[in-house]
């Protein structure tokens, strides 16, 4: 598995997206429609030194697990310049992660990764970095890719995304370029998404619709028919496997997603916090008349810049019956151990450094983070999702018993609100 560093470069945006997009697991045939050559080479060469300098490039592939991510390759970067090769063992979608000296993710693409020769460049800030490659990457990804429609729609996204340059929230036309920018957004993926669809649901390549199956051209119960049709043609392979093992855990994790709602029943569980101790949320909740459940990670922005927001709701409450217990979805203790201590963490502070892999997160149903649960004495959800200034109403309503507007919002916890 990667560790919290290496999962900062696979995070694309600030929340952590989790969805059948996200799949990846190698692939690639020497012969297009038989089993894999397993002493087939592939080389991935790389010229990023408009995006980043020196750093290293990262080449890994998705586990069976919603978020779980494991390393394939590394290799560093020269003045921009990079090379990675090795011996394919069998077919699919990987990603390619370039990352500065600190660990800090700059971009990444994902490719088909498959023998022969892959190239990767940086086609500009809203493009990012655009992998060209052998015939599978060309008929899954270059496909769409290289399409008038798509190029179109990049094109148009690229506009608004300049006219956006220098302003802020709160200036004059900010609501409607952002708007507008959303909806440009969802043209460009709405090219792919279409395109991906048509090549998983065509009969013509059995390889070519697994990995569009795989970067999502199907999702949920649509994406698990048509991978067991799949498998009529290509037997146990390996990217297929982990594709439906991926699909299946989604499934779950959406459906306790959307049985963790308000007055729900949190079911009691354990973890071990950075000072090597058993916490029980149990506990917490038996002491407290409410407990915020949050999950958070070393490498989620949006998660560290919410903390200080939290800590000073966390003081001003902590002796009115309130308790904050935290689960971390990092993996590298070095990287939670660190970020705890940057940012002053003062409550119950817990992982078993499984990530996503952990039967924690699974059983809140996790697809993202930052996301918390606000659970009573008695353990059950009195709401979800509370940030900032929403946190504050809700526990001035709760404990102080005052219904305020959000015209009257507490300055408690909102002085150093997220950026976005």
């Amino acid at each position: 598995m990667t560790t919290g560093k290496n999962q900062q470069a696979r995070i694309a945006t600030h929340w952590v997206a989790l969805a059948v997009t996200g799949m990846a697991a190698l692939a690639g045939c020497a012969d297009r429609n038989d089993a894999p050559d397993a002493a087939a080479q592939y080389r991935i060469v790389g010229s990023v030194g408009e995006l980043l300098e020196e750093g290293e490039a990262v080449l890994s592939r998705s586990t069976g697990v919603v978020g779980g991510s494991e390393e394939i390759a590394r290799a560093l970067l020269a003045g921009g310049e990079f090379e990675l090769k090795g011996t394919l063992q069998h077919g699919g979608v990987a990603r390619l992660s370039v990352r500065d000296a600190e660990g800090n993710g700059k971009g990444s693409v994902q490719l088909i990764l498959e023998a022969g020769g892959i190239q990767i460049e940086y086609a500009g800030g809203v493009a990012g970095l655009r992998a060209s490659g052998g015939p599978y990457h060309q008929q899954v990804i270059a496909s769409w890719e290289d399409s008038e429609a798509y190029q179109d729609a990049l094109a148009a996204y690229r506009e608004i995304m300049e006219q956006r340059k220098g302003v802020e929230e709160g200036d004059e036309g900010y609501q409607a370029l952002l708007d507008e920018s959303w909806a440009r957004y969802r043209a460009l993926q709405d090219v792919r998404s279409t395109a991906l669809r048509a090549i998983a649901e065509a009969d013509n390549d059995p390889l070519a619709s697994l990995y569009a199956v795989q970067l999502g051209g199907l999702g949920g119960e649509n994406a698990l028919e048509r991978l067991t049709e799949l498998q009529g043609a290509l037997g146990e392979h390996p990217a297929l496997l982990a594709a439906r093992s991926l699909v299946t855990h989604g499934i779950q994790m959406r459906t306790a997603a959307q049985a963790m709602k308000e007055g729900a029943q949190v079911e009691d569980f354990s973890s071990t916090g950075l000072d090597g101790a058993e916490y029980r949320l149990a506990d917490s909740r038996a002491r407290h008349d409410y407990t915020l459940i949050e999950f958070w990670a070393s490498w989620c922005g949006p998660c560290r810049a919410e903390n200080p927001n939290l800590i000073a709701t966390y003081e001003n409450y902590k002796p009115k019956g309130f308790d904050v217990f935290a689960y971390s979805l990092d993996e590298d203790r070095d990287d939670w151990a660190e970020a705890s201590e940057e940012d002053g963490i003062p409550w119950i502070n817990t992982s078993d450094l499984l990530a996503y892999a952990s039967p924690v997160p699974e059983q809140f149903g996790v697809l993202a983070i930052p996301m918390n649960f606000l659970i009573d004495s008695q353990g059950v959800v009195v709401a979800r999702n509370l940030r900032g200034a929403k946190l504050d109403r809700k526990l001035a309503e709760l404990i102080d018993g005052v219904a305020l507007p959000a015209a009257e919002e507490p300055t408690v916890g909102t002085a150093l609100a997220p950026s976005g």
